[in-house]
Parts: C-alpha cells; structure tokens; sequence
C-alpha cells in the first residue's frame, strides 16, 4: 500500500484531495520499532506526529507507582498529533507491542511549510483536529458526570 493510500484511510486527513495527499505522503519519513519498543514518552515535548502502517503501539499513561494502558492503536491511527499544534508536553507514553511497528512520521516544521503552500492542507487537517479534540474532550466530559 502507498503512503498516499494509507493517508487516506486516516481520519485526520479526511476530505484532502488525492494530489494533497500525494504532498503529505512527501514528508513522511519511515520508521520502524521493535517489540515494546518506547515511541514517545510521557512529560517530553515533541516536534512529531505518527501514523502507524504496520503493526500495533499501546497507548499508555505512567502514574506514581504503576502504568495503565488506555489504548492500542493500528494501522492508519495517528499518534501525538497534538505536536502539530504546540510541541508541548506528551500527555502519555507509546510502545510498540509485541509485533513492533513501523510508522509514518510527519514533523510539525514540515507540516508548517506544506501548510504555507497549501493553506487548504492546513485548513483541513486543522479542522479534523479540531473535531477530534472537541470529541475527545465531550467524551471525557460525559464520562466523569
């Protein structure tokens, strides 16, 4: 499967054009993880957002005395998306899970220049995040009442 083919199935590029997803496939960079490999880290800041082609990675926060998975994610998932829009601080940590996997990464200094060329690429991705974001935060909301 292409880049471009995966971007697709990814909701954080839905409604992109075919040629603008021909442009983000262009900076992405391939990387591959081991089994329970550490992808990100909780409490770092990060310039990078993943999206996973192959295998798995767990989703994971680490408290005072243990860790508690939250979620894992696969093929066409995104991780740390929220470097696009601050680099702040890692909410949680991610590894790979037994299989390992390899992920398609996308810097925010590279995202930026794309979006300066194609306003349209960073409208779009921008509102999906926002989506995201809103429905996170209402589940999150609804979840503590």
């Amino acid at each position: 499967m292409s880049i471009a083919n995966l971007l697709k199935r990814v909701q954080l590029f839905a409604n992109l054009e075919a040629d603008e997803l021909e442009q983000l496939a262009a900076i992405c960079q391939e990387k591959s993880f081991g089994a329970g490999e550490i992808i990100i880290t909780q409490n770092t800041t990060g310039k990078e957002m993943y999206i996973v082609a192959a295998g798995s990675a767990e989703v994971f926060i680490q408290g005072v005395n243990d860790a508690r998975s939250l979620v894992v994610l696969g093929k066409g998932q995104v991780i740390g998306e929220m470097a696009l829009i601050d680099q702040g601080y890692r909410s949680a940590s991610v590894r790979t899970t037994r299989e390992g996997a390899t992920l398609y990464l996308i810097e925010s200094e590279a995202f930026y220049q794309l979006c300066e060329a194609n306003n349209h690429i960073g409208f779009i991705v921008m509102r999906n995040l926002a989506i995201d974001i809103a429905f996170k935060l209402r589940h999150r909301n609804l979840a503590e009442l």
